[in-house]
């Protein structure tokens, strides 16, 4: 199987004002995160949407590495097996 079905494309983006913030690009095998109806996963493949989300989102890369993420509220697009995330908005 191609390592696609594994993994997804996710970008990160937020405001120059959260300066202690960094940008993340690259490969992940799962994102957790929370929205107005709870906490949820993204997984490989997931079908398309958008949601507002809030609190924290925890990136999980391919190499098994964790990237942390808090902030008050964001957007998660999910499309194609590509991830956008926009945060502080």
């Amino acid at each position: 199987m191609a390592k696609e079905k594994f993994s997804f494309l996710i970008e990160v983006f937020f405001p120059a004002i959260m300066e202690n913030k960094k940008a993340f690009k690259g490969k992940a095998v799962s994102i957790s995160t929370e929205n107005k109806l709870g906490k949820f996963d993204v997984l490989p493949q997931h079908i398309n949407f958008i949601t507002l989300i809030f609190k924290n989102l925890t990136i999980e890369t391919v190499k098994k590495e964790k990237v942390d993420y808090r902030f008050e509220k964001g957007i998660l697009i999910v499309k194609e097996n590509k991830v956008s995330v926009f945060l502080g908005i």
